[in-house]
């Protein structure tokens, strides 16, 4: 008896999606140079025009974004 497989299917991310996370990385970029590293996650969001959660549902840590 065979046991069948459960197949993900691969997509990629949608266009808001990707350019929301570049929004993101150019805002806490910008952001990291004129406070440093600690500034808050939610003016990083603020600035990029995002929600606190779209910021961690690309980075799931301060440090994950800082490493961007």
């Amino acid at each position: 008896m065979q046991t069948a497989i459960p197949v993900q299917k691969v997509t990629r991310p949608r266009a808001d999606a990707l350019r929301n996370r570049e929004r993101i990385v150019t805002a806490a970029r910008e952001m990291f140079v004129e406070f440093g590293s600690e500034v808050p996650i939610d003016e990083i969001a603020r600035r990029a025009g995002v929600g606190n959660a779209t910021v961690y549902r690309n980075f799931p840590d301060r440090e994950a974004l800082v490493r961007e």
